[in-house]
């Protein structure tokens, strides 16, 4: 039985969302599986996921069918990566965490400003 792979829901209208998460794809296309929350057809009731939460925070279901959100969700994909695990280990410890989760909500919040992906 094929494995499931991660699912990676990000915002692909994000011009900096959509190229580091399709880094994270080219690197690994075998273990992510990308859903692109800006498309008209996306349902996140259709993974269980809160539509507004899915809007504001990058959430990742593991493997496990855990739910990871914002920079859990970034620990998560950078420990599947061999050159990123050691960045995932390093973002968990209590100092850097905290400056973690503070930068990445305000990156989030304010994404919105930041150019559009062109098509």
């Amino acid at each position: 039985m094929a494995q499931e792979k991660v699912k990676v829901f990000f915002d692909g209208n994000c011009i900096v969302c959509d190229m580091e998460i399709s880094h994270y794809s080219r690197i690994k296309p075998d273990i992510f599986e990308l859903v692109d929350i800006s498309q008209p057809d996306f349902d996140a009731t259709r993974y269980g996921l809160d539509p507004r939460a899915v809007n504001e925070h990058m959430h990742v279901a593991t493997e496990e069918g855990e739910l990871r959100i914002g920079v859990d969700a970034f620990a998560y994909i950078w420990s599947k990566i061999p050159f990123y695990s050691m960045a995932g280990r390093l973002i968990l410890f209590p100092g850097i965490y905290g400056l973690a989760k503070v930068g990445y909500r305000i990156f989030a919040k304010n994404r919105h400003l930041l150019p559009k992906k062109k098509a």
